[in-house]
């Protein structure tokens, strides 16, 4: 077949009901066009990164797709698999590019792995056109799906980190173009230039009625590197404003779901409709913002501005379905990860080597923060390739004229402050370090003064949401709580009242109080009680902020926090060296184009205990209902029944739920989640059985 032949067929036939096949390739191709004007690659590919895009869907010449669309039959063998010998045929590209190329246009539906179309190839299936065999692909697919992930690119003198980067390229590019041509959208609706994000922050500020600091003016358009900022001093802002000129998009990492959400909102204030999000409770959110038909663009970051929890694109890192669309949205952005001192050693680890490739391999700029940052681990980044963006002497002075709290420790447990604790005016944080103790504090209070709240991690998906929201609007009363308030949110109290906990969180807690330094805090320290009261934290960074406690009293300012920080680190730094060295990444995952489906397990932050999302007694039954009774369900009893469950589930750590386990194969086969035999309340939120079980 000739090339005008092969335009002219691609012209009768129909790639949707109301486009022809050409329409859309041509449309697809012409989206790639403009996306590749913005993001980093090598210009001599772009003859073979186009043509590709436009012969990507050569499978729907297929009669029994044709036959599909006009409603004749229900299904027809996968166009990707069909079209792709085809394909080669107009492919004129260099090796090992013409593989790669080949490898994307097979895998634009379905990831690439060792098993991808087996059946499709045992069978036999063949391109047929008007009656004719244009093509038999069983053979082709075969040895290229061989080829591809059996290292045979690596003839070619690529390394297998360089090949994935391409193949993320090709991919990448060829699924964002195809999905903006089939929903409409245009290409300038993906990317955004960097003076634009820095003009909106601006304005932002100026709404809000905030002049933009010197450092701030003294950071514009610097692009990547890193900064510690004392809490209240304008971190978020700081970042943004940074974004260079030649950023594509603006990728911004959080810790938590419930940091996102805060952040997400903030960020539309700042950015209007240009911002997408994403977490793992992403399909809820959306139903209670009526918008589960904007799932894809949330979820891939196909908005300018992309906020989610750090997992997210750690992802696209792990090989996580779908991956390469992930990694496209990285491709000359801005990253900015917040609250870097917020992860495990083993996350952290993660994160530091997907900074290294996405500098290296996707010419991104990344930015990292924290009020705690360590200079362990400012050396980590500086070998990366990051640098300081904020000069060490005014980060001096910002530190050094801040002193937001007195600090008092006491050597006793927090429940003996209970009177102390109801007799407070103002705005009174009180944070236990487990939700055991919480609760129980939040009752001893409870039975004193009625304006007390509780917030912690195991209420369900639901309760969690109001939470938060109640968080952000208390005007006085006492709030208590665990780790949950430590990163990210904008809150401020008058006086806090803590357990023992790592010396980084700590401060983050600190944080909470006096927040913009302009009345006199107070911040007290009590001794957990009970066995293993170094849990849920490492023993060793426990013990060594205890053994630091005493130098806490009578500090002069922040700056002195700031250094005793970096002293409780060269205590604990060792822990975090023997994971980093590890390269997990770099070992694995980057070095292979097949998904992984199990890269989620992978992945912890602050919390190093696993947890697991399960149904509490209250709510089993009728979430069994459904599981059960789910081939009979229409599809809106099948969406409220999923909202049903994902509101009603809580997080709870993998023991607690091995002891009290409802085993039932229809609710995780359907919706992913156990049962847990324990009670639930909204005000409390999970109750374990005769207090067998501490939860955290």
């Amino acid at each position: 077949m000739e090339w005008e032949e092969l335009v002219e067929l691609m012209k009768k036939k129909k790639a949707k009901p109301d486009k022809s096949l050409y329409e859309h390739s041509k449309g697809a191709e012409g989206i790639a066009k403009v996306l590749l004007s913005k993001v980093p690659h090598d210009p001599s590919l772009e003859p073979c990164l186009l043509r590709h895009v436009f012969l990507h869907d050569l499978g729907k010449l297929d009669d029994r797709f044709q036959a599909k669309l006009e409603g004749n039959v229900k299904r027809a063998p996968p166009h990707a698999y069909l079209g792709v010998e085809l394909a080669s045929a107009f492919l004129a590209c260099n090796e090992p590019f013409r593989s790669i190329a080949l490898a994307s246009i097979l895998s634009h539906h379905s990831d690439l792995h060792q098993g991808l179309y087996e059946r499709e190839i045992d069978r036999g299936e063949k391109l047929i056109v008007d009656g004719k065999v244009l093509s038999n692909p069983s053979d082709f697919v075969w040895e290229l799906r061989e080829a591809v992930l059996g290292g045979d690119l690596e003839d070619y003198g690529l390394d297998p980190v360089n090949v994935r980067a391409l193949y993320t390229l090709f991919n990448g590019l060829l699924r964002v173009s195809d999905w903006l041509e089939s929903a409409g959208m245009k290409a300038e609706t993906y990317h955004l230039s960097g003076d634009w994000a820095r003009e909106k922050t601006l304005e932002y500020l100026e709404k809000r009625g905030f002049e933009p600091r010197d450092y701030q003016l003294a950071v514009l358009g610097k692009g990547g590197g890193y900064f510690r900022l004392p809490t209240g001093d304008g971190k978020t802002e700081t970042s943004l404003l940074a974004t260079p000129d030649e950023a594509v998009k603006l990728v911004y990492s959080l810790p938590t779901i419930t940091t996102t959400e805060a952040m997400r909102r903030r960020f539309e204030a700042v950015f209007g409709e240009k911002v997408s999000f994403a977490h793992s409770l992403l399909f809820l959110s959306l139903y209670y913002r009526g918008a589960l038909d904007e799932r894809l663009l949330h979820r891939y970051a196909m908005k300018p501005v992309f906020v989610s929890t750090v997992d997210q694109v750690l992802l696209a890192f792990l090989n996580y379905p779908r991956y390469p669309v992930r990694e496209f949205a990285l491709r000359g952005a801005h990253w900015i990860i917040d609250e870097i001192h917020a992860y495990s050693p083993y996350t952290l680890s993660l994160i530091l080597d997907g900074i290294e490739y996405a500098r290296r391999h996707l010419g991104a700029e990344v930015t990292v923060m924290s009020a705690t940052l360590p200079s362990p681990l400012a050396e980590e980044l500086e070998k990366r390739g990051l640098k300081p963006l904020i000069p060490f002497k005014k980060v001096e002075e910002r530190y050094s004229s801040r002193k937001r709290v007195d600090v008092e420790v006491r050597d006793e447990p927090l429940l003996n402050a209970v009177d102390e604790i109801a007799g407070e005016r103002g705005k009174v944080l009180v944070v236990a370090n487990t939700v055991t103790r919480a609760r129980e504090l939040y009752t001893e209070l409870k039975g004193k003064r009625e304006d007390v709240y509780l917030f912690h991690s195991r209420f369900t998906n639901e309760d969690k949401r109001k939470k938060m929201e109640l968080v952000e609007s208390i005007e006085s009363g006492i709030l208590v709580a665990t780790q949950v308030v430590e990163v990210s949110l904008d809150i401020d109290y008058d006086v806090l009242y803590t357990e023992v906990a790592p010396l980084d969180a700590l401060v983050q807690r600190f944080g909470r109080v006096n927040r913009r330094g302009l009345k006199k805090g107070k911040a007290l320290i009590f001794e957990p009680e009970g066995e293993k009261t170094h849990l849920p934290y490492d023993k060793k960074s426990f013990e060594a902020s205890v053994n630091l406690l005493g130098e806490l009293e009578g500090i002069g300012s922040e700056l002195y926090l700031l250094r005793l920080n970096d002293r409780f680190y060269e205590e604990i730094w060792s822990g975090f060296e023997r994971a980093i060295s590890q390269h997990w990444l770099m070992r694995k995952t980057l070095k292979t184009l097949s998904r992984w489906k199990g890269s989620e397990d992978w992945l912890s932050t602050r919390d190093t205990f696993i947890s697991l999302p399960a149904v509490p007694r209250p709510f089993l039954d009728t979430a069994l209902e459904y599981a059960s009774n789910w081939e009979e369900l229409s599809d809106e009893e099948r969406l409220r029944a999923t909202i049903f469950v994902i509101e009603k589930t809580v997080n709870v750590p993998i023991w607690v739920l091995n002891e009290a386990k409802f085993s039932s194969e229809d609710l995780y086969e359907r919706f992913g989640v156990f049962g847990i035999e324990m009670d639930y309340n909204s005000d409390v939120g999970i109750v374990e059985k005769k207090r067998k079980a501490m939860v955290f």
